[in-house]
């Protein structure tokens, strides 16, 4: 459905910034502050959105621990060092 808002120029601005911050439009903005007012179910779920990760660089002459694992491979090997954390003594800690 269309419609027309009349909205103060400062307002609408902000609006604006937040849907460019944010990647959207001023549109969904708009509609998901609505929705949020009036209590809509589909606020429940809100759409995955991309997230962009930094890239980190592995240093020359390190090991590379986690190359040609699966996700599960790595997972089950960064639970095993919290597990082994966890069994450590005060003494097993490096000061």
């Amino acid at each position: 459905m269309r419609t027309t808002l009349n909205l103060e120029d400062a307002l609408y601005r902000r609006v604006k910034v937040k849907a460019a911050r944010e990647g959207r439009t001023v549109k969904d903005v708009v509609e998901t502050a609505l929705r949020s007012l009036v209590g809509d179910p589909a606020m429940d779920t809100p759409e995955p959105r991309r997230v962009r990760l930094p890239l980190i660089p592995a240093r020359p002459g390190r090991p590379r621990l986690f190359q040609g694992m699966t996700t599960e491979e790595i997972h089950d090997r960064l639970a095993g060092l919290e597990t082994d954390v966890e069994r450590a003594g005060p003494d097993d800690l490096p000061a």
